[in-house]
Protein backbone atom coordinates (compact mmCIF):
# COMPACT_ATOMS: atom_id res chain seq x y z
CA UNK A 1 0.00 0.00 0.00
CA UNK A 2 2.25 2.63 0.84
CA UNK A 3 4.48 1.55 -1.95
CA UNK A 4 1.54 3.09 -4.31
CA UNK A 5 1.58 6.22 -2.07
CA UNK A 6 5.24 6.75 -2.24
CA UNK A 7 4.81 6.49 -6.27
CA UNK A 8 1.90 8.43 -6.63
CA UNK A 9 -0.78 6.33 -7.59
CA UNK A 10 -2.72 6.55 -4.27
CA UNK A 11 -3.58 9.03 -1.92
CA UNK A 12 -3.47 7.49 1.37
CA UNK A 13 -2.67 3.97 3.00
CA UNK A 14 -3.31 2.07 6.06
CA UNK A 15 -1.51 -0.66 6.82
CA UNK A 16 0.86 -1.69 9.69
CA UNK A 17 3.21 0.84 11.28
CA UNK A 18 6.36 -1.11 11.16
CA UNK A 19 5.62 -1.76 7.30
CA UNK A 20 4.47 2.50 6.40
CA UNK A 21 7.92 3.57 8.47
CA UNK A 22 10.13 1.58 6.30
CA UNK A 23 8.90 2.80 2.61
CA UNK A 24 11.21 5.34 1.19
CA UNK A 25 8.86 8.20 0.35
CA UNK A 26 6.13 7.54 2.32
CA UNK A 27 5.19 9.62 5.27
CA UNK A 28 3.51 7.64 8.60
CA UNK A 29 1.31 10.76 10.18
CA UNK A 30 0.22 8.59 12.71
CA UNK A 31 -1.95 5.34 14.05
CA UNK A 32 -5.25 5.44 14.00
CA UNK A 33 -7.71 6.12 16.74
CA UNK A 34 -7.34 3.18 19.46
CA UNK A 35 -10.91 1.97 19.06
CA UNK A 36 -10.26 1.72 14.97
CA UNK A 37 -6.82 0.44 15.66
CA UNK A 38 -6.02 -3.13 15.06
CA UNK A 39 -2.60 -5.07 16.54
CA UNK A 40 -0.70 -8.02 16.03
CA UNK A 41 0.39 -10.23 18.81
CA UNK A 42 3.80 -11.88 18.63
CA UNK A 43 4.44 -15.09 20.60
CA UNK A 44 7.82 -17.18 21.55
CA UNK A 45 8.18 -20.55 22.35
CA UNK A 46 9.75 -23.67 21.95
CA UNK A 47 8.75 -26.56 20.52
CA UNK A 48 9.47 -30.39 21.99
CA UNK A 49 12.82 -31.67 20.75
CA UNK A 50 13.82 -28.76 19.72
CA UNK A 51 17.71 -28.69 19.34
CA UNK A 52 19.42 -25.70 20.47
CA UNK A 53 17.14 -24.67 23.54
CA UNK A 54 19.47 -22.45 25.72
CA UNK A 55 20.16 -20.58 22.37
CA UNK A 56 16.21 -19.80 22.11
CA UNK A 57 16.27 -19.60 25.60
CA UNK A 58 18.22 -16.89 25.44
CA UNK A 59 17.04 -14.92 22.87
CA UNK A 60 13.10 -15.22 23.95
CA UNK A 61 14.85 -13.49 27.31
CA UNK A 62 16.60 -10.78 25.17
CA UNK A 63 13.35 -10.08 23.18
CA UNK A 64 11.43 -9.44 26.37
CA UNK A 65 14.22 -7.26 27.73
CA UNK A 66 13.95 -2.53 27.97
CA UNK A 67 16.63 -2.73 25.50
CA UNK A 68 14.58 -5.20 23.07
CA UNK A 69 11.51 -3.15 23.34
CA UNK A 70 13.27 -0.09 22.69
CA UNK A 71 14.16 -1.14 18.97
CA UNK A 72 10.61 -2.40 19.08
CA UNK A 73 9.26 1.05 19.74
CA UNK A 74 11.53 2.90 17.32
CA UNK A 75 10.61 0.42 14.59
CA UNK A 76 6.42 1.37 15.00
CA UNK A 77 5.62 -2.18 17.09
CA UNK A 78 4.25 -1.51 20.70
CA UNK A 79 4.46 -3.39 23.99
CA UNK A 80 1.04 -5.25 25.07
CA UNK A 81 1.08 -2.70 27.90
CA UNK A 82 0.32 -0.21 25.38
CA UNK A 83 -2.25 -1.93 23.18
CA UNK A 84 -4.13 -2.54 26.46
CA UNK A 85 -4.15 1.80 27.34
CA UNK A 86 -5.15 1.81 23.07
CA UNK A 87 -7.79 -0.33 23.29
CA UNK A 88 -9.19 0.23 26.78
CA UNK A 89 -8.68 -3.69 27.61
CA UNK A 90 -8.72 -5.47 30.73
CA UNK A 91 -5.94 -8.27 30.84
CA UNK A 92 -7.06 -11.29 31.55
Amino acid sequence: MAELVAKGEAEIAVQMISELRGVPGADYVGPLPGNLQMFTVFSAGLFPGAKQTEAAQALIRFLTTPDAARVYQSNGMNQWSDIVRAKNLKPE
